[in-house]
């Protein structure tokens, strides 16, 4: 399972194609030999683009080309973006979609102490007990 995440290869007719897990906090797309993710097309930068996890295990994309600029979901962008779940980096005419794993995006829960707990008994019976101005007590007869 992918550590941080994957980059999903999209073909032409809209299929996917191979998937890249994201092991490592950084991954290097371009058409230079030592790149992370290889793109050998001669219009593509050595370097075009590359991803970075920061300390919240968010991942950052970054532009390296300024002469064919890498466009997230359809659009330009000159400074570093947070990736969003299913973005699509598009480098000329080859998209790649990233995906968090699963696992990486829990649903945030509060957990409550045995006092939380307590204070919010102690909360509920006080308001039990309270009652509204002009109320008839039910001791009253």
């Amino acid at each position: 399972m992918p550590r941080y995440g994957k980059i999903v290869i999209i073909r032409r007719n809209g299929t996917d194609g191979m998937v890249y897990p994201l092991n490592s906090t950084s991954c290097l797309i371009g058409r230079r030999t030592g790149c992370d993710i290889r793109v050998p097309l001669p219009w593509v930068s050595a370097e075009q683009c590359k991803i970075e996890i920061n300390e919240n295990k968010e991942a950052v994309l970054t532009n390296l080309s300024t002469v064919n600029p890498t466009q997230l979901n359809g659009a330009g962008f000159e400074q570093p973006v947070p990736l969003k779940h299913g973005d699509v980096l598009t480098i000329i005419d080859h998209s790649f979609r990233f995906e968090y794993p699963l696992e990486s995006t829990p649903k945030k829960r509060r957990s409550r102490s045995p006092k939380d707990e307590t204070l919010q008994q102690v909360a509920e019976v006080e308001l039990l007990h309270k009652q509204p101005s002009g109320a008839k007590s039910l001791d009253a007869s």
